[in-house]
């Protein structure tokens, strides 16, 4: 009943949103020719994973359904649902099959000027790049996250102003800033915090390097700052990304990520359709054990990881990896393969 309950004074709030600034929107549309009307979109994607290590099986199949409704010219209505399940199969024995479940984000967005975007609802938190870029398996080159992904898996609920502006020709601003509200149940829940990100794009370079900052005010209080780097060199098939974090008391680490495609060695499919991809990344704890994020590692770990991934056709991706986790007592190999299929109804 509290979920129910929960959901609908989201969705509530969201309509009455709607409506208000649907009707300002209209207004300032009346002078504008409009060229096509908007057109809504369903889209999102299946993904099968499994993954292998010493004396342990996992298989995660996983369903993510994105809706965009446009109305008018202004105003986007953006919602995710998650569901995913994780049998686990642990020297000889499977574990309970359970189906985890949850509204990733459920947001209204109205661009109030060219640069400035206001969001009401439930979105992504703007924290680094992994979560909001790069967390869609159809996106990622690796299919494992990252070691400190736990430290900003979540989804906020209250509101969010963000946008960019030239600083020069070649020069780039972007920003974001939000307040979160705290929200207990399964469904919507979300930390009571406030932050925002911070980025330069040098768009000549094809660089950009972003900083985060959170406050987390909910039972515990910390805060989590962060760093990110995209670089694509123009003359070279190769993309970088990395990002570091770092919180006062649930540790800190970081990734390395380098992708190269293969189109460069040869026309024939194989290799314009592969793509290489090599992840360094290490995860410290605190100096206090935490349990507040039981995702995280419990010791110092370091995982390097060497992943291919091939596109078919018609949105199916193929990917596999290998993987070392090194830490004390932890050291073992991990190899993943799994199949993604996107999908796009307008």
């Amino acid at each position: 009943m509290k979920i129910q309950t929960n959901l609908l004074r989201l969705v509530h709030c969201v309509a009455l949103t709607t409506i208000a600034l649907s009707r300002l929107a209209r207004a300032q549309d009346r002078s504008d020719a409009a060229l096509e009307s908007p057109t809504p979109v369903l889209t999102g994607d299946f993904n099968f994973q499994s993954t292998f290590q010493p004396d342990m099986k996992m298989l995660m199949p996983e369903f993510d359904p994105v809706v965009l409704i446009p109305l008018g010219n202004k105003l986007l209505i953006e919602s995710e649902y998650d569901m995913s399940t994780n049998l686990t199969d642990t020297s000889g024995a499977w574990g309970p099959a359970v189906v985890d479940h949850g509204m990733e984000y459920l947001q209204l967005n109205y661009i109030a000027h060219p640069n400035l975007t206001l969001t009401v609802g439930r979105f992504l938190t703007p924290f680094g790049i992994f979560r909001e870029r790069l967390h869609p398996m159809w996106i990622r080159n690796v299919a494992a996250d990252p070691l400190i992904f736990p430290l900003n898996d979540n989804s906020s609920n209250g509101a969010m102003a963000r946008g960019a502006f030239r600083l020069s020709d070649d020069v780039n601003l972007t920003y974001a800033g939000y307040f979160s509200d705290l929200t207990r149940n399964n469904q919507l829940q979300s930390d009571r915090r406030a932050g925002g990100r911070t980025s330069l794009f040098f768009s000549d370079r094809h660089l950009e390097v972003g900083l985060s900052y959170a406050r987390v005010l909910s039972d515990t209080h910390y805060g989590l700052i962060g760093g990110d780097l995209s670089w694509s060199p123009k003359r070279s098939p190769v993309d970088f990304r990395a990002e570091f974090e770092q919180t006062t008391r649930m540790g800190k680490g970081y990734w390395v990520e380098a992708a190269y495609r293969l189109d460069r060695l040869s026309r024939a499919a194989f290799f314009r359709n592969s793509l290489i991809a090599l992840r360094q990344e290490q995860y410290w704890v605190p100096a206090f054990t935490q349990t507040s994020i039981t995702d995280l590692p419990d010791r110092n770990t370091t995982a390097p990881t060497l992943g291919w991934t091939y596109t078919m056709y018609n949105g199916v991706r193929f990917n596999a990896s290998y993987g070392r986790n090194l830490a004390t007592s932890e050291t073992h190999n991990i190899w993943t393969v799994g199949l993604t299929y996107r999908f796009a109804i307008f």
